[in-house]
């Protein structure tokens, strides 16, 4: 671990790891840290003839390092509530980790012969959700309860994508219909008990939404509408606006809570009175990527920390908030492009604010 100060912002950032592997912080539409603070977890990416790639654990303060599964570990998330994460052993077994000891017990299996398309999710009552391709190639969403088989509750064509289980509503699936890029319908949110499924934000002509992330209660979504204006054509050097919308949980009404160019992924603080939000390169538009701090109740921005151009999708910075809200964890692509994840103490901002 090495403290650093970043050269535009000022501020005092902390890096963890170093190349050459790609060393990027869990997604941000799940818990990144376990409940008291004391750690963060992330995946090291194997590298040809190396063995260290699965998901990590770094202490906050000291820096230490502790692996917590290997390689053959996918979809890797912490729960919202208790101080456990879940994970899938050679595609279908699913485990449950105890983040202060890094102890694994199984808990189920998801269908043979399938993947998850993206991380486990879980309520508050212990019900895991995903999105699953299944054996016989078609997409699902599968439900795995505690103590019962898992279930597959709803099939489609569509490549289903970035399912997130309410986290105080089991009864809630956000899922989304993945394109790699635009969608006509994206967001859809699924009744496990009713087997009914309806979009969440209905979308119009030429309206480009993208990254959703429930609040850690539940209570509202936060995700990007990217404005329209050069998404048809792409055109090189055009300057883009991300405006971060949140829905209520019914999707029945949505605001727009900030909006800034080249923002892409947002997230929610848990007490909801702060976002955070990547600034990327993307659709020809080459600019300083970093990540912003966002105070909902006013509107105000800042630019707190700057990071490198990121290679791949998976090195994007993908801020989120620690579980008291003040630090941001976010990952910081290195001179090649590779993610190595990095910390800011977000009450030395505030004292500026």
């Amino acid at each position: 671990m090495i403290e650093y100060r970043d050269e535009i912002t000022g501020y005092l950032v902390r890096r963890y790891t170093d190349g050459p592997a790609r060393n990027s912080k869990l997604y941000f539409t799940c818990e990144n840290f376990s409940t008291d603070d004391r750690y963060f977890f992330f995946m090291r990416q194997q590298l040809p003839g190396q063995t260290d790639g699965g998901c990590w654990r770094a202490d906050v303060k000291t820096g230490e390092l502790t692996r917590v599964t290997d390689d053959n570990y996918r979809g890797f998330a912490t729960d919202r509530v208790r101080n456990v994460g879940y994970t899938c052993r050679n595609e279908t077994e699913v485990y449950e980790v105890d983040l202060s000891d890094g102890s694994m017990r199984k808990i189920g299996d998801l269908p043979r012969g399938g993947q998850i398309t993206g991380h486990l999710t879980a309520a508050d009552s212990g019900r895991i959700a995903c999105s699953y391709h299944l054996a016989n190639k078609l997409y699902a969403l599968v439900i795995l309860d505690p103590g019962r088989e898992a279930e597959v509750v709803y099939q489609s064509d569509y490549r289903l994508g970035h399912a997130q289980i309410c986290p105080t509503d089991e009864n809630l699936i956000f899922y989304i219909h993945e394109t790699e890029g635009d969608a006509f319908q994206r967001t859809w949110m699924f009744d496990v008990r009713e087997r009914y499924v309806r979009p969440y934000y209905v979308e119009h002509p030429n309206e480009w939404i993208t990254h959703e992330v429930w609040s850690a209660d539940g209570s509202e979504m936060a995700m990007m509408k990217l404005d329209p204006p050069g998404f048809v054509d792409g055109s090189a050097g055009e300057v883009h606006t991300g405006n971060i919308i949140i829905g209520d949980k019914d999707g029945r009404h949505f605001d727009v809570a900030a909006s800034s160019v080249q923002l892409l992924h947002p997230c929610i603080s848990r007490d909801h009175r702060w976002l955070c939000a990547d600034r990327i390169s993307y659709l020809g538009t080459q600019i300083q990527e970093g990540v912003v701090l966002i105070e909902r109740a006013t509107g105000k921005m800042q630019l707190i920390a700057t990071t490198g151009f990121c290679k791949t999708g998976a090195d994007h910075q993908h801020p989120s908030f620690n579980r008291a809200g003040d630090m941001i964890l976010f990952s910081n692509p290195d001179a090649a492009g590779n993610a190595q994840v990095c910390t800011i103490d977000l009450k030395q901002v505030k004292e500026n604010w």
